[in-house]
C-alpha cells in the first residue's frame, strides 16, 4: 500500500490529538481530585461509587431515626424520674398524715401539698418533646391529660426505622403509663391520679386509716413506673449500641469509597507529566517527519 502525506499527516494528528486528551483527563483528574468524573472514565467504578453513596445516604436517615428516637426515650424517661419524684414526695406525705397524732389542721395541710403534687404530675404526663406529645400515643398534637384528668390519646405505637426493615417503638401512652399503674386486686386498675386524689380527700378529711391505706398503693405505683424507666434506660442504650455501630460503618464505607473516587494525586501528577512528554515528544516528531512538499510552496 502507498503510503502519502495525506495519511502521514492524519495518523500524526490523531496522534497528537489523542496524547492532548490524556493530558486533559490527567489534569482534570488533578483539579477535581477525582479519578473518574463521568461514567464513562470508568463504568463499573462509577457503579460502584453510586452503590457506596446509596448507601450512605440510607444510613445518614437511619442515624437521624435513631437520634430522634434517642432523644424520645431519654425525654420520656427524664419526665418519668420527675413522676417518681412526685410520688415518692407524697408516699412521705402519706407516712406523715397516717401517724394517728397529727391534727387535723396539719393533714389538711398536707392535702393542699397533695394536690400541688397532683397538678405537677398532669404537667409531667402532658410533657411534650419537639412539639410532640410524649405519652398520647399516636395522637401527638394534643395533651393526652385535660382539665379532667381523663386519658385523650390512644395505646398506639410510635415506630422508628433504625434499619432496613428494622422498626423499634420507642413511646410509653398515657394510659398504661398513668391510668392502669396499680392493681386493686379486684381484676380492676386505678391509675396515680386517682391515687393522689384518694390521698387528698382522707388527708382533708382526717382519715388516718385510709391515708394510711395508700402506702402500699403508692409503693405499687413507684414500682410501676420504675418499671417503665428501665425499659426506657435499656431501649435507649440499645440505640446508643447502634449509633456506635452505625458510625462506624459510615467511616469504613466513606473510606472504601474514597479509595475508589479519590485520585492519588501524586501517581496522577507523575501520568501528567508523562503525558506531557509524549505530547510534546509527538509534535516534535511530526514536525520532522511531515517535511514540506513542492505542492507545499505551489500553493
Amino acid at each position: 500500500m502507498r503510503i502519502t502525506n495525506r495519511m502521514l499527516s492524519n495518523n500524526a494528528i490523531r496522534n497528537i490529538n489523542r496524547n492532548l486528551e490524556n493530558m486533559a483527563r490527567a489534569q482534570e483528574q488533578m483539579s477535581s481530585g477525582k479519578r473518574v468524573n463521568r461514567p464513562s472514565d470508568d463504568p463499573i467504578v462509577v457503579a460502584r461509587i453510586l452503590a457506596f453513596k446509596t448507601s450512605i445516604a440510607a444510613n445518614d436517615q437511619y442515624q437521624k431515626n435513631m437520634e430522634d428516637a434517642k432523644g424520645w426515650v431519654d425525654a420520656s424517661e427524664s419526665a418519668l424520674g420527675m413522676a417518681t419524684d412526685v410520688l415518692q414526695r407524697a408516699r412521705e406525705l402519706a407516712v406523715y398524715g397516717a401517724n394517728g397524732t397529727m391534727p387535723l389542721e396539719s393533714m389538711q395541710a398536707l392535702g393542699k401539698e397533695v394536690d400541688q403534687l397532683k397538678d405537677e404530675m398532669k404537667q409531667i404526663a402532658n410533657t411534650s418533646y419537639g412539639g410532640r406529645y410524649l405519652f398520647g400515643g399516636s395522637k401527638t398534637t394534643e395533651a393526652p391529660f385535660g382539665d379532667d384528668l381523663v386519658y385523650k390519646g390512644d395505646e398506639a405505637n410510635l415506630e422508628w426505622e433504625i434499619a432496613p426493615r428494622v422498626k423499634i417503638a420507642v413511646n410509653e401512652n398515657g394510659k398504661e403509663t398513668f391510668v392502669d399503674a396499680i392493681d386493686t386486686g379486684s381484676g380492676s386498675k386505678k391509675g396515680i391520679f386517682d391515687l393522689l386524689s384518694e390521698l387528698s380527700n382522707a388527708l382533708n378529711k382526717g382519715d388516718y386509716s385510709g391515708v394510711e391505706g395508700t402506702l402500699s398503693q403508692f409503693d405499687q405505683a413507684i414500682d410501676h413506673i420504675l418499671d417503665i424507666r428501665a425499659s426506657l434506660g435499656a431501649m435507649s442504650n440499645r440505640l446508643e449500641m447502634s449509633l456506635s455501630r452505625l458510625s462506624d460503618t459510615q467511616i469504613s464505607l466513606t473510606q472504601t469509597m474514597s479509595k475508589l473516587e479519590d485520585v492519588d494525586l501524586a501517581k496522577a501528577t507523575i501520568e501528567y507529566k508523562n503525558y506531557e512528554n509524549v505530547y510534546l515528544a509527538s509534535l516534535a516528531t511530526s514536525a520532522k517527519a511531515l517535511q514540506p512538499s513542492l505542492i507545499d510552496y505551489l500553493s
